[in-house]
């Protein structure tokens, strides 16, 4: 755990205590309001603030991981929920069940360990402190009536590299907007006297505003009456607490970066090339890359490097058709789904749905308006890009599968070797994790993989490639990167993954990894730098485990 985050836990702690320590003093306050709705001088309003004053015991002691006293603060909000709604005065029984639920917080709030419940939190703030170097930081006005609830949040999000500005009022926060807007609000739902102040307030800051401000709510309250109420008011998502500050830091990221998606990728195959390069203005004035082929004879070599979502085709070309050629394409395997448009002056409708039968998904007509080129090309891109995604990334933790990742790689050594430039090849495997299914349970060793994905994610350079090969092992390639760099970075995951402890019901656990790890200059090709670091990978588990060792150094 790096300075930043463990001084990021020890206020956590010291937040946590203190909310511990007046609790006796907020059960107080509802016992009184209790008192005060018994004696009946005040009509409804006593029995509302018990409402809400149970409503914040309940959103609170979750989210500091004390689930007990959540559970009786729950049971007591329902049944004043119950009063609440109920055109009759609370029976004798109420009454009982009330009184028993006040005796349930007492012992619960006696019996709470300070410690309970910390180690969680802690890791989630040791990943973000480490996860975030030198990215550039944004602001977050965070609005919560609850100021415990509001501390705790504040230091956790600063970890993941905002600027946190809180307010206790949402008028407060109405006020800092008009002054300078964040880059995002992260917003209450429920306020005292007002169940959906969050949104009302919401629906007045974001009112003729040209560019919405980016929106998430966090609330006790998960109904879709609430959800509708935060849609209706611009939310971009919506928490419900106890917060996963993993998740909502996430969010929080999505919705502050703004990255240009990548163009679409065209290939357009015609004999003729200056019909070729007429089309490809067309879509390259939309924003689309493009790469011309005028020879049928000529297409593997650019349909493997350019990997292309979409192929525009002539339907007739000197020796060839487009439909032979289109069978030719469909193949190979990796380029069975990428669609294939026909251009062609063809007008027989025979012929065009012969074309469509032999490989192709579309047929559009020459001339062709360049509105109806673009928006024809547009769709099928875009649904190849979604289908391309779901094939090459792993379900689980969103990294590339074992077969992207080994295209990945040799597409970084093809360019290593035109640049002459180093590149490290490393395989990383989970050490004895049949040993965490067996003993805690898969979900929770489905969250140790998820971690450790994570967090490798968070700690490489922009330009490697982290991939799942599949069960607990791993797979980062490293572009541009000498072998005593990558030795660095990979001893830094290790030792930051150790130090993690996961959360198993009583007790907490660590896991550790292997690693073997290769360079591009001792080994030729893929495959021989793969097999150099996988027998790295088995050294290093024969050697003892939870350690990093370099192949052709054994």
């Amino acid at each position: 755990m790096t300075t930043k985050s463990a001084a990021a836990a020890v206020k956590l702690k010291n937040i946590r205590k203190a909310y511990i320590k007046q609790l006796p003093a907020q059960l107080q306050g509802i016992r009184a309001s209790y008192a005060e709705f018994v004696l009946g001088e005040q009509g409804n309003a006593p029995l509302e603030d018990l409402h809400r004053r149970i409503h914040s015991l309940k959103g609170a002691s979750a989210s500091f991981r004390m689930s007990m006293l959540s559970a009786v603060a729950t049971a007591g909000e329902h049944l004043a929920k119950e009063a609440l709604q109920s055109a009759t005065p609370p029976d004798r029984s109420w009454h009982q069940k009330m009184q028993e639920h006040f005796a349930r917080m007492e012992y619960e709030i006696s019996t709470i360990d300070p410690m309970q419940g910390m180690e969680l939190q802690v890791q989630e703030l040791a990943i973000a402190a480490e996860g975030t170097p030198g990215r550039e930081r944004k602001v977050v006005y965070l609005c919560d009536d609850d100021r415990y609830q509001r501390l705790t949040l504040e230091t956790q999000i600063s970890c993941f590299g905002f600027e946190i500005l809180s307010f206790g009022e949402p008028e407060q926060l109405a006020t800092a907007v008009r002054a300078a807007p964040p880059d995002v609000i992260v917003m209450d739902m429920i306020f005292p006297d007002r169940p959906l102040g969050g949104s009302d307030i919401m629906q007045t800051i974001q009112s003729g505003r040209e560019n919405p401000i980016p929106t998430v709510f966090i609330s006790t309250q998960g109904s879709i009456d609430a959800r509708l109420s935060a849609v209706r008011a611009g939310s971009s998502a919506y928490f419900v607490k106890p917060l996963n500050v993993t998740e909502l830091c996430f969010t929080l990221s999505q919705l502050t970066t703004s990255l240009k998606p990548e163009p679409y990728r065209i290939m357009i195959i015609d004999d003729d090339p200056q019909l070729a390069e007429y089309h490809a203005l067309i879509l390259e004035e939309s924003g689309m890359m493009t790469l011309t082929v005028n020879d049928p004879l000529q297409v593997m070599s650019p349909l493997i490097e350019f990997k292309p979502d979409l192929i525009l085709m002539d339907m007739y070309m000197p020796g060839y058709n487009g439909m032979e050629l289109a069978k030719a394409i469909r193949q190979i395997g990796s380029y069975f789904c990428v669609p294939i448009v026909y251009l062609s002056s063809e007008t027989d409708t025979d012929k065009q749905f012969a074309a469509l039968q032999t490989g192709g998904d579309e047929f559009l007509t020459k001339p062709i308006k360049p509105e109806r080129l673009v928006s024809s090309v547009v769709v099928r891109a875009e649904r190849m890009k979604i289908i391309r995604s779901l094939m090459v990334r792993d379900s689980m933790t969103g990294l590339y599968n074992h077969t992207a990742t080994k295209e990945h790689l040799d597409t970084a050594i093809a360019h290593a070797q035109r640049k002459q430039e180093e590149l490290c090849f490393a395989m990383i495997d989970l050490d004895k994790f049949k040993s965490v299914n067996d003993t805690y349970g898969h979900p929770l060793g489905d969250r140790v993989l998820i971690t450790l994905a994570r967090l490798i994610s968070q700690r490489v350079r922009k330009q490697d490639i982290v991939g799942r090969f599949g069960g607990e092992e791993f797979a980062v390639i490293l572009p541009d990167c000498s072998i005593a760099n990558a030795i660095q970075l990979l001893n830094e995951l290790r030792e930051s993954f150790a130090a993690i402890r996961f959360q198993a019901k009583d007790e907490t656990f660590s896991c550790t990894f292997s690693c073997g790890v290769a360079q591009l200059s001792v080994y030729g090709d893929s495959a021989a730098i793969n097999a150099g670091a996988d027998e790295a990978l088995y050294a290093a588990k024969y050697a003892g485990r939870n350690m990093v060792l370099v192949s052709g150094e054994l």
